[in-house]
This record gives C-alpha cells, sequence and structure tokens, in this order.
C-alpha cells in the first residue's frame, strides 16, 4: 500500500517520476465514472465556473509558459496512518513542441526533457536515463506518455490546450467558497467535486486570474488521501530558448529502456 502511493505526483515511471494525480488533472480520473456533459453541469455556480475557466484558459493560451510549485501526497501506512511527503517542482513549456521539468522530493529526484523529437527522462540520484522518439507535438506527447510509457510528467494535466474544456465537463458540483489570502495576495476560493474525487483552487481575480493553489481529495481511496500543490510563481511570456530543452547526460549517466529502469526500481504506476 504504502509503495502504491508513493508512485504519486499526476504525479512513477521506473520510480524516477512520481505521478501528479492532482488539481484539474484530477478531474480527467472521474471521466471513466460519466461521460462528459455538452455543456457546464447546472450544480456548478456560474461564478466558480466563470474563475475555473479563466484560469485555465490563460495557462492553454500561453504560448511559453513556466512555474514553480510546492508539492504534497499523502501516503497510506500499513497500519492506517497517512503520512504526507513533499516536493518542489520547476516546469516550463514553449508550445507546440517543447518541455522541460525537474522535480525534487523526500524519495526522488528527476529531470525531463523534450525537444520536439525525443522525450528523456532522468534519475538524478540514480545517475541513470531513458530517451523515447516519441510525438512530434507537446499535445500529442501529453496524451501519449501514459499509456505507452506509464505515467505522466508532474501537474502535466494543467498544460493540456483543451485542459479548461475537460475540466469544467468532468464536474459535478462546484461553487465559491468565498475570499482568501495567499501569501498577501487576495484570491477566491473555489470548490469542486466529481465522481472520484473532490478538488479546490485558490484563484486570484482580475483580467490575468492565476492558480494560487490546489487541493485534491480521493474520497474513494481509503483514508481519503490528498494532494496539494501551492504554486510559487508563474511567468506566462517567459522567452526560453532551446538549449533549455536539449538534454547532455551527466558524467557517468546510464542509458537504459524505460522499462528496466521500472523493472529494477519495482516502482508501481498508476
Amino acid at each position: 500500500m504504502l509503495r502504491k502511493h508513493l508512485a504519486w505526483i499526476g504525479l512513477a515511471a521506473c520510480a524516477v517520476m512520481p505521478i501528479v494525480r492532482g488539481g484539474p488533472a484530477a478531474v480527467a480520473a472521474d471521466a471513466a465514472a460519466s461521460p462528459a456533459p455538452a455543456a457546464t453541469p447546472a450544480a456548478v455556480e456560474p461564478e466558480a465556473a466563470r474563475l475555473l475557466q479563466s484560469a485555465l484558459e490563460r495557462i492553454a493560451g500561453a504560448k511559453s509558459l513556466s512555474f514553480v510549485a510546492e508539492v504534497a501526497s499523502d501516503a497510506a501506512l500499513p497500519s492506517g496512518q497517512n503520512v504526507q511527503f513533499t516536493g518542489r517542482i520547476e516546469t516550463a513549456i514553449r508550445r507546440p513542441d517543447r518541455l522541460r521539468n525537474s522535480f525534487d522530493g523526500e524519495q526522488r529526484s528527476t529531470r525531463s526533457w523534450y525537444d520536439g523529437k525525443t522525450y528523456t527522462l532522468l534519475d538524478v540520484g540514480q545517475n541513470v536515463y531513458a530517451c523515447w522518439p516519441g510525438a512530434t507535438r507537446l499535445e500529442d506527447l501529453l496524451d501519449t506518455l501514459k499509456e505507452r510509457l506509464g505515467f505522466t510528467p508532474p501537474l502535466s494535466l494543467l498544460l493540456h490546450e483543451d485542459v479548461a474544456q475537460t475540466a469544467l465537463a468532468r464536474t459535478k458540483r462546484g461553487f465559491t467558497v468565498g475570499p482568501a489570502t495567499i501569501g498577501g495576495v487576495p484570491v477566491k476560493h473555489l470548490a469542486f467535486g466529481g465522481a472520484k474525487t473532490d478538488w479546490q483552487l485558490w484563484v486570484t481575480e482580475g483580467p490575468e486570474p492565476t492558480i494560487k493553489r490546489i487541493v485534491v481529495t480521493f474520497k474513494r481511496e481509503e483514508g481519503s488521501p490528498q494532494f496539494s500543490a501551492s504554486f510559487l510563481s508563474w511567468d506566462f511570456g517567459p522567452a526560453l530558448n532551446d538549449d533549455l530543452f536539449a538534454f547532455t547526460p551527466p558524467a557517468g549517466a546510464i542509458q537504459c529502456d524505460f522499462r528496466l529502469m521500472k523493472r529494477s526500481s519495482g516502482a508501481v504506476t498508476q
């Protein structure tokens, strides 16, 4: 049970990449439970839907984007007690075909690169890496990673071009909890629910809405574990050159197959 939950964060590829399960990303997990409606469900308050849609469309509309987030995920011990593991994610994308990600956590540290031709994943601690010649567009890469390699990069579902549509389609209810403050910044606290998860967002208002925090509760899992992400910074127009997305193997690094990495580590994907 503990190892299963340690394979988190979207958020486990090869015991080197935790799978992020949270935020609007978690809504996709509810897709199997019910077909997507054609419009926003009546149980979702218009103001909550508007704020959510605006924040997600801002992410989807950015030609280049970067963010830094601190994440935490509950893991169930055999005793039934939940413990929480933390980490830090730094992500940069340049549409239509570039991705750079780093994750440093209590269980592992990873780096990944996508240059429009090849997706590369490095386990920093083991100094091993694997390359996959994938899709030629970031959107297609994100769509196929879970199917082909058994994982998705941390918080990657936030990066889909249709993230707003997907989130609203999978939501059964939603409302505005009220005003709040995070890091001295005024935000609106929103709450949503789906078939398998309940999730909350704290979003700034105004012409440039920004997600400051996400909390997801997996209500069908024993102990109702949670995943959270607190965004320390967003940049919706960074200048990102090609060098950022180019992988150079570290000294002494060993290349292997993704499947071998997973088998040697004993990781469990979700």
